[in-house]
Order: structure tokens, then C-alpha cells, then sequence
């Protein structure tokens, strides 16, 4: 197998393991409330420890603390592979050495106030259009608990850091890289490691956003050489998603006419977000 091709396959490699260990923390969970519940029960018949066991593995708290334990193993695989091989940009780093302060700061606001507000925007057209997988979206985020009515501090550490951490040194540290490595373009890299990203969310409608921003960050992350810059913005998104979540669909009631303006200078952050962020820094440089 030539260099190439295995750098290629190995670009595969992150999301799989990603997968791979949030099912084995689910099923682990799973064993462990199951004997917790088996041990404690007191009740009179099976259906009722098996109704108590379903209540529980079912419910936004035991999710969280899956998602919680996936992410910080995550990062404990991720982490050192990519200090250790640091893939295909020689100028990749883990710091905003160089960079323009005002410009970097400014930038940052308004690319993540601009994507918020945007993908909003997005998940309502998506869900109009498509309303059977709004239903399974919004089941997923609920069982998640990452809706409004569920968010807990463990999915807010979850999803606000450790979650957008991982992602990070996978598919902008890991899969970018190596795809960068074995293809003829940056943007054919980019676009596999963004369709990597929108396929582990598991969703349609989430899919769909994950794929804009993951090629967004991908772009940020290669034009400026910094990977802590796409974990900023990643988890700034993120954070922000909650408060967002009420202010967009109450400026959407304002009428047509204000929902396109909105989205219109939504999009128009985006840009001048990006512009300033590239503009803070060079671009990488490549082995």
C-alpha cells in the first residue's frame, strides 16, 4: 500500500474510533446501572426492575455522562496522536502566537454570532422542509439532554468544551490532515473531513449544519495554522447555542422581511468573521 493510500485510510480512522467509543461507554454504562439497579431493587416482579433499569439508561442525565466519559477519552487518544505527528502543516500549533488581538477577538465574535445565527435559520428551513427528521432530531437532542428543558451542567461541560475539544484534534487535527496528505487539494481535504464530521452526528438535520461549520473551521484552521483557533470557535459555537436558540426564532416572528434581514447579516458575520481571522494570521505552512 502506498504512502498516500494509507494516509487516506487513516483519515478514517478518528470518526470510527469515535463511534467505537461512545458505543462501548453506552453498552459499559448499560452493564454497570444494570447491576446498581439488580443489587438495590426491591420491588415485586422483573417488569418492574427492567422499567426502572429503561428509565434510566433512556434519560438525558445517563447520556450526559456518557457523552462526558467518550469525550475525555477521546481527547486522551486524540491529543497525543496529533502532538506526536502534527500530520500534513508543519505551522500547526496549540497557540494564538502571532496573531493580531483585536483582530483575532473581533473575528471570533463575529463568526460564531453570525454561524449561530445562521445555522438557526438553517435547522427551521430544514425542519419545514423535512418534518420527520425534525422529530428525530429533536428526539435526539432531548434524549441528549441537549435541548433547552434538559441542559445540565455535565451536557453543558460536555457539549460548551470537552465535546468540541475532541472534535477538534479528530477532524480538523487528525482527518484533515491526513487527507490533506494523501489528495490533490485542501478542498477536497476539507470537504471529506466536513462530511466525516456531519456523518458521526448521526442526524440529517444536524448533519446538514455539522458539514457547513466543520468545513468552515477545516478553512480557518489551515489558513491561520492554528488548531486551538477552530477549538475556540467550536466551543464558542457551541456555548452560545442555548442562548441563541431563544433570540432566533422570536427575531424570526418579527415577520419575512426581518427573518431575511437577519439572516442575510448573519451570513455577512460569517464572512467578515472569517476575513478577520485569516487576517490575524498567515497562512500555514505545509510539509
Amino acid at each position: 500500500m502506498s504512502i498516500k493510500w494509507k494516509n487516506f485510510w487513516l483519515a478514517f480512522l478518528p470518526p470510527i474510533l469515535i463511534l467505537a467509543v461512545q458505543n462501548i461507554m453506552a453498552l459499559a454504562g448499560s452493564g454497570i446501572v444494570f447491576g446498581i439497579k439488580a443489587v438495590s431493587f426491591h420491588g415485586k416482579n422483573l417488569t418492574e426492575l427492567y422499567k426502572s433499569y429503561t428509565s434510566t439508561i433512556t434519560s438525558p442525565a445517563f447520556s450526559s455522562v456518557v457523552l462526558l466519559i467518550y469525550a475525555v477519552i477521546a481527547i486522551a487518544i486524540f491529543a497525543p496522536w496529533w502532538s506526536k505527528k502534527r500530520v500534513a502543516f508543519d505551522s500547526r500549533r496549540m497557540s494564538f502566537r502571532g496573531f493580531k488581538p483585536l483582530l483575532l477577538i473581533f473575528g471570533i465574535i463575529l463568526f460564531v454570532v453570525g454561524a449561530q445565527v445562521a445555522s438557526n435559520y438553517l435547522v427551521n428551513c430544514l425542519s419545514a422542509l423535512f418534518p420527520k427528521e425534525l422529530i428525530k432530531y429533536s428526539k435526539i437532542m432531548k434524549n441528549a439532554g441537549l435541548d433547552r428543558a434538559g441542559a445540565t451542567p455535565v451536557i453543558i461541560i460536555y457539549a460548551g468544551f470537552v465535546g468540541p475539544v475532541a472534535e477538534e484534534f479528530a477532524f480538523r487535527g487528525l482527518s484533515l490532515g491526513y487527507f490533506k496528505k494523501s489528495l490533490p487539494s485542501f478542498a477536497a481535504a476539507n470537504i471529506l473531513q466536513a462530511l466525516l464530521f456531519a456523518v458521526i452526528h448521526l442526524n440529517f438535520i444536524q448533519g446538514v449544519y455539522a458539514f457547513i461549520i466543520g468545513l468552515l473551521l477545516g478553512y480557518v484552521a489551515y489558513r491561520t495554522g492554528s488548531l486551538l483557533l477552530s477549538m475556540v470557535l467550536h466551543i464558542c459555537f457551541n456555548s452560545t447555542s442555548f442562548i441563541l436558540q431563544i433570540l432566533t426564532p422570536k427575531a424570526m416572528n418579527g415577520g419575512a422581511f426581518l427573518a431575511f434581514a437577519i439572516l442575510v447579516l448573519s451570513m455577512m458575520a460569517v464572512y467578515a468573521g472569517i476575513f478577520m481571522l485569516i487576517g490575524s494570521q498567515p497562512m500555514a505552512k505545509e510539509k
